[in-house]
């Protein structure tokens, strides 16, 4: 009779610890983050480093809506010298859709180009409080990319 007391009282306290268990919600949050990639180019007598910056934020505004802001920033060094990149400097805010089971998630928005729906997944990391995001693509020459994006949320 005691080893089933102990035995239901130990199911008790655990049932408790279990359903407190909180799950990370996303309504009204927000999030940035920052990707800055260079690529040297030119030949021996002319030498350049490009740098492309991607801020990027993240908010989500109830159980199913979001929006991101995408702004994009070039800029050339070249003998010393830095000096923005003309046509590269770019800023684009989107209305999204999103679905969210604690861990893993899509965020839907249509492409302005095709008209199409393109959903990208992200995925939460509890541990650090993050939310990443892959997207790949092929370049203008035919070269596939990865673009990694860590957000962090914004208290």
């Amino acid at each position: 009779m005691k080893k089933t007391l102990f035995v239901a009282f130990l199911a008790c306290i655990t049932m408790m610890f279990v359903s407190c268990k909180k799950e990370k919600t996303l309504i009204g949050t927000n999030w940035k983050a920052q990707v800055v990639t260079t690529e040297d180019w030119g030949d021996e007598e002319e030498e350049a480093t490009l740098t492309i910056t991607i801020n990027g934020a993240l908010k989500f505004i109830d159980a199913s809506k979001a929006s991101m802001t995408l702004t994009t920033s070039a800029t050339a060094t070249m003998g010393g010298q830095t000096m923005p990149m003309p046509g590269m400097n770019e800023s684009f805010t989107t209305d999204l859709t999103y679905t969210f089971d604690g861990e893993k998630g899509t965020l839907t928005g249509v492409d302005e180009e095709t008209g199409k729906p393109e959903t990208i997944p992200f995925t939460y990391n509890k541990k650090d409080n993050t939310i990443k995001i892959s997207q790949t693509g092929v370049e203008e020459d035919g070269e596939p990319f990865t673009i990694e994006m860590v957000f962090n949320e914004v208290k």
